[in-house]
């Protein structure tokens, strides 16, 4: 089974978090299979806590790294309570993006994509 893999020494609590919601969406063999169509880079940022971390996507391995990384492929930041709420799939993530509960920039569909391995279930 697939899971991510951590660079560098820890991850702050939004990493983690994001870390082990990936992992465990990682059991489904449908997730795991679109996860080897995905190359690009997300960064996810907390605003509140102004904490960031950027995750790899490379055609089947997903990778996990504190901090910004240099020019995404795609981009979300949002407060915790928004950016759990779409994680735990409560709000799915476009109806998030239209009503302005999260920001995001990039390639949106590239985006939508990678964050579908990122939700829990489906929400709208």
């Amino acid at each position: 089974m697939a899971e991510v893999t951590v660079i560098g020494e820890d991850l702050s609590g939004l990493g983690w978090t994001l870390k082990s919601l990936i992992d465990a969406n990682l059991s489904n063999p449908d997730l795991r299979e679109r996860l080897r169509k995905l190359q690009g880079t997300l960064v996810v940022k907390e605003t509140s806590a102004d904490v960031s971390v950027t995750l790899f996507f490379d055609k089947g391995d997903l990778r996990i790294k504190e901090g910004d990384g240099s020019r995404p492929s795609a981009h979300l930041e949002a407060g915790f309570e928004e950016l759990a709420e779409v994680a735990s799939g409560q709000v799915g993530p476009i109806r998030a993006l239209l009503t302005r509960r999260i920001k995001a920039g990039g390639n949106l569909l590239k985006l939508l994509r990678m964050a579908e391995v990122i939700i829990s279930k489906k929400a709208d």
